[in-house]
Parts: structure tokens; C-alpha cells; sequence
């Protein structure tokens, strides 16, 4: 099938959702493509762009993608939106891969998820077989004792040990509080992790099902992960495990803003990708395979 280099496209059951494909420049090197969820509230193009950049990088190894926006999300209609919204996105991942499926030559997935992306990813591949690599980049994290030593050591002794802290604090007393305007603070994050159990017994079931997982970290998120060992120390039944894997970026923000930060996550991503990719037998739909939603 001849199809553009890049192309918007409409698709979903009620034809309510929006997406950008981009086929390989290379001659593909499997029959895997990257599906690219929204994080939050952003839409296809994600964090200053990361995803068309990854997008870019991607069809340069023969690896074509779709990013596309979540039911309500930048130009994808708000239709038969209920339930639980990391439900709802797993069925409308689903729905993506059917239409990579029905429209191209690609049989499987990888998906590609930031923060809420990353969530509904993983919870994505618990129910499609079609997917066979995650790479969450910020996803669940749980509070360690390294992780209590990190915050110590590198947040809050530096603070105790600052003479401007000590003077602010001195200048408070004997202060009435409702005499000291504020700004307005921002909301608590509604975000919420499964038990660190239930993710456990989640990844287990997908590296039984052998699909590949890779979990990236950044300095964005010191709020719940702060050191490369971290993710070792959450998951200690995992230890060993071949199908997971996992990357902490120190100095990088949760969304990359700065540019040379981003090329250093995309080639990352790509790398990543390429391996899964090299990893996966290829699969080819017979006469009487058809795919779900066709």
C-alpha cells in the first residue's frame, strides 16, 4: 500500500479520533510500529514537540509511528468518554493498533508513554497482545529508604546548612500569618499509582508474555524517584528479569524542555525501540487474520 510520508488521520469507532502517521523513510526492519500516547492533558505533538521528534528518528531506522490524541484531547472528540480514564485509553490505544493494523503492514506495537502516558501504556498492554515493548518514561514510582537517604543528603541537609533559611526563619517569628499575602499555589495532582504490589504482579504478567519494558527516569520527578537505583529497590522481585529494564536521567526535567536534553532522550527512545524491535519475530496477518475493529 503506497501512503504518504506523514498523514492525518481520523479513525476510532466513532471516527472521533485524531492521529498523525508517519511511515519509515528506511525500508523497514520489522513489522513494529510506536504508538505515542498523550501525556496529560498535551496533545500528538507532545512536550515541545518530543514526539514528532521521535517520530523523525524513528522512520530514519525503518520504523514507522503513530501519535495520536486521546478522546477530549488537542483535536480528538470527547465521544463516548466513561468509565475510568486509564481505561479508556487503553481501549483507544487499542483502537489505534487496529487501524495500524487494518491500513498498514506493521503487526505489532511498542508504546511510548510520559507520566499519565506512561500509566496508561502499561495498562494498555495487560489486555493487547499486539504490544510487545513499553517504554514509560516518568511512570509509577515508590518512595525507598535510598530514596529517603537521596532526598536527605541532597535536599534537605543543604537547606539546614544555609544561613538565608535560618535568617528567613528568625524573620517569621512573633509574624501573623494572615498578614503575608500569598500566590496562588497549584492543585495537588490527581495522578494516582496502583499498589506497588499490583504493579509488581502487572509487569510479572507482561514479562511472562515476554514483552519487553523499559522504564526511564528523570530529575523531574525527584518528588517520588530520585537515584539510578531506585527502580532496583522498588522492585526487588524483579531483579534479574530480562524483559525489564530501567534508565535514570539525573539532570533532565519531566518534559525535556531543553533542546539538547531532548536529543539525548530521542536517541535514547530510538535505541531502545531499535532493540525491541531487532528482538521481536516479525509476524505476518494470514488469509484469515483480521484485525479487531476492521
Amino acid at each position: 500500500m503506497n501512503m504518504p510520508d506523514q498523514q492525518a488521520i481520523v479513525f476510532g469507532k466513532y471516527e472521533h479520533l485524531l492521529g498523525v502517521w508517519k511511515n519509515a523513510d528506511a525500508e523497514s526492519m520489522s513489522g513494529v510500529a510506536v504508538v505515542m500516547v498523550t501525556p496529560g492533558m498535551l496533545h500528538h505533538s507532545g512536550p515541545f514537540r518530543l514526539h514528532v521528534d521521535l517520530a523523525n528518528e524513528l522512520s530514519t531506522i525503518g520504523i514507522p509511528s503513530l501519535r495520536f490524541d486521546l478522546s477530549g484531547i488537542g483535536e480528538s472528540l470527547g465521544v463516548g468518554v466513561t468509565g475510568r480514564s486509564i481505561d479508556r485509553a487503553a481501549n483507544e490505544i487499542a483502537q489505534a493498533i487496529d487501524w495500524i493494523l487494518k491500513h498498514t503492514k506493521s503487526r505489532q506495537v511498542v508504546l511510548f508513554g510520559l507520566c499519565s502516558g506512561a500509566d496508561d501504556s502499561v495498562h494498555a498492554a495487560l489486555s493487547d497482545e499486539r504490544v510487545v515493548g513499553v517504554i514509560a518514561m516518568d511512570g509509577c514510582g515508590y518512595r525507598t529508604p535510598g530514596f529517603h537517604v537521596h532526598r536527605f543528603i541532597g535536599h534537605t541537609l543543604p537547606r539546614i546548612l544555609r544561613p538565608s533559611k535560618w535568617m528567613k526563619l528568625v524573620k517569621r517569628i512573633g509574624v501573623d500569618d494572615n498578614e503575608i499575602s500569598s500566590s496562588l499555589q497549584p492543585g495537588t495532582d490527581v495522578r494516582e499509582f496502583p499498589s506497588r504490589d499490583q504493579s509488581v504482579q502487572e509487569l510479572k504478567q507482561l514479562a511472562r508474555r515476554k514483552v519487553q519494558m523499559h522504564f526511564v527516569y528523570t530529575g523531574g520527578v525527584g518528588e517520588y524517584f530520585n537515584y539510578a537505583g531506585q527502580f532496583t529497590e522498588m522492585f526487588p522481585e524483579l531483579a534479574g528479569e530480562p524483559y525489564v529494564s530501567s534508565h535514570y536521567f539525573a539532570a533532565m526535567d519531566h518534559v525535556a524542555i531543553l533542546a539538547e536534553d531532548r536529543a539525548v532522550l530521542v536517541n535514547h527512545i530510538v535505541n531502545r525501540v531499535q532493540s525491541i524491535a531487532v528482538a521481536t519475530p516479525t509476524k505476518t496477518m494470514d488469509s484469515t487474520e483480521v484485525p479487531t475493529g476492521a
